[in-house]
């Protein structure tokens, strides 16, 4: 049997808490022979958690000790880490213990070093914030959970379902997972490489305006197909200089930036109208329908036909 700790604080979100509870214990029939699981805090006692309810908490973070797995199911992004957790997640990474980031629960983990030099994962959404709090992480938004290690992270929402049932299928087996899937209602558990479902990529405007002129020449007619060359031009940059500015703004290449708005729109295009993927790879950008197909599978795992089914409403 495996013991279980995860970590509470206040104005923690309930369904954030209530994922692993579900997974390792609620959907388990006979669960205390598979895993025990306990939530702790920084003191015993009521704990606030979002939408006007109290918890109460029976343990501290020293329950941490006893834990073969720790589980951080959300952090606000924030908010340094405690001493006390800081240096029991740090014990437990040099002994070796299963050490889990659910969506924002990234940045638990951050502030505490532990993924320093190491590929993690995180809601999309926070992806820039998180790069500029934490540049010697190398963060990784496609994925739904990472594993490096004895750490794993995942990205939001219904990814931390699918982290919490790889750690099941680790421990006991893709059966296991899979009736445990089952009783939830839920899909078996997807693989970490499957890529997040992303609302839209964030397009913040950068500070630097010779950047956000470039963006919003982009952004004005996704058909204009810039080399970084030109586009280091449009800046008045040498290559090299436009190269690292635009990835320190964006934490990726311009190239791939491009390939991401195109798809972006392309998502749109595809949930709010009947156009046909020839028009749609036209509109914007792709140079064919291959092309436009090729980076759309690559990117979310999934044909723009099998996206179409999934979320057009016409």
């Amino acid at each position: 049997m495996k013991h279980i700790a995860i970590v509470a604080f206040d104005e923690i979100s309930m369904f954030h808490l209530s994922v692993p509870l579900a997974v390792f214990a609620d959907a388990i029939p006979d669960c205390d022979n598979y895993f025990s699981t306990t939530v702790c805090a920084e003191r015993k006692g009521r704990v606030s958690v979002s939408g006007g309810l109290d918890l109460f908490v029976s343990h501290t973070f020293d329950e941490l000790s006893n834990a073969d797995i720790i589980i951080i199911p959300s952090w606000p992004p924030t908010k340094q880490i405690d001493v006390s957790l800081k240096e029991h997640l740090q014990h437990a990474k040099a002994s070796n213990k299963l050490i889990v980031g659910l969506c924002l629960g990234a940045y638990a983990l951050a502030y505490s070093g532990l993924l320093d030099g190491k590929r993690a994962t995180t809601h999309w959404k926070f992806s820039y914030d998180f790069r500029q709090r934490f540049p010697d992480v190398d963060l990784d938004t496609n994925p739904l959970f990472v594993v490096h290690e004895n750490i794993i992270t995942s990205a939001g929402s219904a990814a931390a379902i699918d982290c919490c049932l790889h750690i099941v299928k680790s421990v006991y087996g893709v059966k296991f997972a899979n009736q445990i899937a089952r009783m939830m209602v839920s899909p078996p558990s997807r693989t970490g490489g499957q890529n997040q479902f992303i609302d839209s990529p964030v397009v913040h405007r950068p500070s630097d305006t010779r950047l956000a002129k470039l963006v919003d020449t982009f952004q004005g007619d996704l058909s204009t197909s810039l080399s970084v060359g030109q586009a280091a031009n449009l800046c008045s940059m040498s290559v090299r200089s436009f190269t690292r500015h635009f990835k320190a703004n964006y934490g990726t290449s311009f190239i791939t930036w491009q390939i991401l708005m195109r798809l972006n729109a392309g998502l749109e295009l595809l949930e709010s109208s009947d156009a046909s993927i020839a028009t749609i790879s036209e509109t914007i950008g792709f140079s064919s329908e291959q092309v436009f197909r090729k980076h759309f599978k690559a990117q979310f795992d999934c044909s723009p036909q099998a996206w179409r089914r999934l979320f057009n409403n016409k």
